[in-house]
């Protein structure tokens, strides 16, 4: 495009200034001037550049830069002298009048040198934002594969984590029902097979995901205590929905983790409802200050997915009223 308009303005736009028809040699010698712009262009752009610019123009660049200039002209004012250029259109413009070369100075160097100068530097602008622009795509790439790399590392910190409280919770059934433990036994083998096949994706079926938690709280259930009472509403049937996935069990966990004693009663609640295409979470559990307090691992690495998967798409809301930790977790969905 930057060629074309070049050309127009060449070869119609100067010539439509003159007020009479211009000579051949006018536009002969344009389109030399076309063509040693345009080789003097990639020139720059294909060798001087890439050898002498790192980052920014230095000294000797310039140097080039003003001997390409120079070059252009010399070599235009050699064509101009062969094509007899300014008599030519001297004679076109005056045919009445008898041309005298030492009354008339010419500006075509000045003009040569302009054009030059300005060719020359559109490439080096383009040079340098295609360089930009490389250097921003694999800055990019970069950043992916480490984003996908911290990904990877987090949940392997989060699933183990979730399993060995899962096995716990069925080593405590053995003792009590072994038909409950065998029945726990075969969620806990849906749900690792779950969690193999569908956590090195991206995205999963919303869907699925909520029965992995279902299965989860169905564990829960057999495991805590008479003093402990759960409520709990999943939502159904999103079928088309898809989430990022073990995302919502390290918030489910930690009402468990943190909201259970013996010695008192307890009400944990976990909701889970989609509003305009967002999918919220709401946990309520009370929180227990004298409880041992672990490290934080699951919370921390989860909203670090968060922000890695969702950025700006989700809200995490934590507060602390009257002694109850609520949980309002809100995920635009994909």
């Amino acid at each position: 495009m930057g060629w074309s308009i070049l050309a127009i303005v060449l070869f119609l736009f100067i010539p439509m200034l003159y007020p009479a028809k211009l000579p051949l040699v006018y536009h002969i010698y344009h389109l030399v001037l076309f063509t040693v712009l345009f080789g003097i262009y990639y020139f720059n752009i294909k060798i001087v550049i890439p050898k002498t610019v790192n980052k920014s123009i230095n000294f000797f660049y310039v140097l080039l830069f003003l001997g390409m200039c120079f070059l252009v002209v010399s070599l235009m004012n050699f064509v101009e002298t062969f094509l007899n250029l300014q008599q030519e259109v001297y004679r076109s413009l005056y045919p009445e009048k008898f041309y005298v070369a030492s009354e008339h100075k010419s500006y075509a160097n000045y003009y040569v040198f302009f054009v030059t100068a300005i060719v020359l530097m559109t490439g080096f602008t383009n040079f340098l934002i295609r360089k930009w622009n490389t250097e921003e795509r694999k800055k990019l790439a970069v950043q992916e594969l480490k984003a996908k790399a911290e990904l990877g590392n987090l949940k392997a910190q989060i699933n183990p984590h979730f399993f060995f409280n899962t096995l716990n919770t069925i080593y405590a059934l053995t003792h009590k029902d072994v038909e409950k433990s065998q029945d726990s036994l075969l969620k806990l083998s849906k749900m690792m097979r779950y969690a193999m096949n569908e956590d090195n994706e991206e995205f999963v079926s919303l869907q699925n995901e909520l029965v992995f938690i279902q299965h989860y709280l169905d564990l829960m259930l057999h495991r805590l205590p008479s003093n402990v009472t759960l409520e709990y509403h999943i939502s159904e049937n999103h079928y088309e929905a898809k989430i990022a996935p073990m995302i919502l069990l390290t918030f489910i966990e930690n009402c468990f983790k943190h909201g259970v004693t013996s010695h008192e009663d307890c009400f944990i609640r976990i909701s889970t409802v989609i509003t305009e295409g967002v999918f919220i979470l709401e946990t309520e559990n009370p929180l227990f200050e004298n409880r041992e307090k672990s490290n934080g691992i699951g919370i921390e690495n989860t909203i670090k997915r968060l922000d890695i998967i969702y950025n700006d798409g989700y809200k995490l809301e934590q507060s602390i009223i009257e002694g109850k930790y609520f949980i309002s977790l809100k995920i635009k969905l994909k």
